[in-house]
């Protein structure tokens, strides 16, 4: 009896051991991961007044638009989907109009992302896995070669594609799983909502979801049929309510232009050998970023080959890092902000590495747990060097000046500010202004529509079927909409002309600018400073411009009163 009780005394005492070593893994776990994001946070919010850039622009103007009751594809336009549109629109409303605002909806976005990838990983790599695989996409998806601290539409895809990914795999484990296919469905379907390459995490979901059914034999076709509708259902849906919603406002056929026409003759310009440079230049820049990071992922795919545990995880790890991979490609355009796509399918090869020591230190000693919570905290440490340098880089400058040096001096993101404001203070709600240049946010400062939908110039400037008529459109809506301010960007980034662009566009400037407006505005931009000249400062500096003065002019004309 006394020998009984002893026994049950101390297998009780050996229960509780492990689950306290468990609970004080789990919070050490967490307590590395919130050293991960504390100084990702404040580093953001240090950033959060830094001027937008154009896609931000872009996204910003169009949100606004919408909060005025104005849709997308009607006064202004360009190729994405519109859940960006709509995506910005709710953080507008919610965090305020502002480029402080919109970093501060960018900061809870990137925080869900790394909520679900930790749920997503918990269940394929444990607690430290899961931890590390958090730690690394809050790190590297803030790095400045993912140009991470700004709000592109890549940032909103992986949300919503992690989010779809770990309620598709929560899903599985139930028996009665058909709500949270559907919810996973959703999720999914705003991605491809938000932004064309959102569709490979869908066909990813789906696909991961039939292999499982076919993997468990014998099929049952009545509820396999159903939750493949419910799945698909849930993909299908955000894209349905987006197109009943454009065919609603009547701008179907500018919707189908810009989403389906000028998509395929843009995809269409560079070629393959073009491409895969692209790809190296971009690929090699954010690998040197973060090393550690890398190193990591790639000791991950290694692990998941050669180890037990690793192998049971291996099909999703690959397969999902497949599909990561094909939504960076699309057009072979391997722009730094499109590979934010890759980077949970990265963090969770890395996490895959750190799993593996569990398996791989017990055969030299049993101190599995305090290796992998040893390798996470020299992992995270190592990482954060790069958090920290954009943090003083951020105390040493002005937000303006941090812009310059992310993007560059000859990009006029900092001045858009001010000529939006001037622009604003002189001009009534209802006029119209027009920008030449693809500086988006400048409408957006102004609180302005445009008088054109073309808000970008590069379509103008392209080697494609619809340059010419996209000209056209835009001399007719502007001439049509006599807007009150013309903007004139004179940067090349901001036009990206060449040999083989149609010219018709500069030679109806040149005489519709003469007769009509007037500059009363300059801000001429060289590498130390900004020079910002007024009215007859500025009308003396366009007599005597030459084009060659500094490297980046804007250049703010009023039209002329009539008679």
């Amino acid at each position: 009896m006394r020998s009984s009780y002893s026994k049950n005394a101390t297998n009780a005492f050996a229960l509780l051991r492990m689950r306290f070593s468990r609970d004080w893994f789990l919070l050490l776990t967490l307590v590395v991961l919130a050293a991960a994001v504390i100084p990702v946070i404040i580093v953001r919010l240090q950033a959060a007044p830094v001027p937008l850039e154009r896609d931000e622009g872009e996204y910003a103007l169009m949100g606004q638009l919408i909060l005025d009751g104005t849709p997308p594809y009607s006064e202004a336009a360009n190729m994405k989907f519109p859940g960006i549109y709509y995506a910005y629109s709710v953080i507008l409303a919610l965090f305020g109009q502002t480029a402080a605002g919109i970093h501060m909806g960018l900061l809870a976005v990137n925080l869900l992302s790394t909520l679900f990838l930790y749920l997503l990983a918990r269940r394929l790599l444990g607690e430290a896995g899961a931890a590390t695989a958090g730690a690394a996409f809050v790190i590297t998806s803030a790095g400045n070669s993912f140009l991470g601290l700004f709000g592109h539409a890549t940032q909103f895809v992986v949300m919503f594609a992690l989010a779809g990914t770990w309620l598709l795999l929560e899903g599985l484990r139930f028996e009665r799983r058909t709500l949270l296919l559907w919810c996973s469905g959703l999720c999914l379907g705003l991605a491809v909502v938000v932004k064309q390459s959102g569709a490979f995490f869908a066909l990813f979901g789906f696909l991961w979801f039939v292999c499982g059914a076919f993997r468990r034999r014998p099929v049952e076709w009545k509820r396999f049929l159903r939750e493949c509708a419910s799945l698909a259902a849930g993909i299908v849906l955000p894209g349905a309510l987006a197109l009943a919603l454009i065919a609603h406002s009547g701008v179907s056929d500018r919707f189908w232009f810009w989403t389906v026409d000028y998509v395929r003759a843009y995809a269409s310009e560079v070629d393959l050998g073009t491409g895969i440079e692209s790809f190296q230049r971009t690929f090699m820049l954010i690998v040197g970023n973060n090393p550690v990071i890398w190193l990591a992922s790639l000791a991950g795919i290694v692990a998941i080959l050669t180890t037990e545990s690793g192998r049971k995880t291996a099909p999703f790890l690959l397969a999902f890092s497949l599909f990561s991979f094909l939504s960076v490609c699309p057009g072979l355009n391997f722009r730094r902000h499109y590979f934010v796509q890759f980077l949970p399918a990265t963090a969770l090869c890395a996490g895959a590495a750190v799993r593996a020591l569990e398996e791989a230190v017990p055969k030299v000693g049993n101190r599995s747990r305090a290796v992998q919570a040893a390798v996470l905290a020299a992992l995270v440490a190592f990482s954060l060097t790069s958090v920290f340098s954009m943090g003083r880089a951020l105390e040493a400058s002005t937000p303006e000046g941090f812009s310059h040096s992310v993007y560059g001096v000859g990009q006029p993101f900092s001045e858009s500010v001010r000529v939006g404001e001037f622009i604003r203070k002189n001009s009534k709600p209802e006029d119209r202004i027009a920008v030449l240049g693809s500086e988006p946010q400048i409408y957006f400062y102004a609180h302005r529509r445009p008088a054109t939908e073309h808000i970008y110039m590069y379509g103008l400037m392209e080697h494609q079927p619809y340059a010419l008529r996209m000209q056209k459109e835009l001399i007719a809506q502007v001439e049509k909409n006599e807007p009150l301010f013309l903007v004139f960007a004179t940067a090349s980034v901001s036009w990206l002309p060449h040999r083989e662009s149609e010219q018709e566009i500069f030679r109806w400037m040149r005489n519709y600018v003469r007769d009509y407006y007037k500059p009363v505005m300059v801000a001429d931009i060289h590498a130390d400073r900004t020079r910002w000249l007024m009215d007859k400062e500025a009308e003396s500096f366009i007599e005597h411009f030459t084009g060659k003065v500094s490297s980046t002019q804007l250049i703010v004309y009023k039209r002329k009163a009539a008679g």
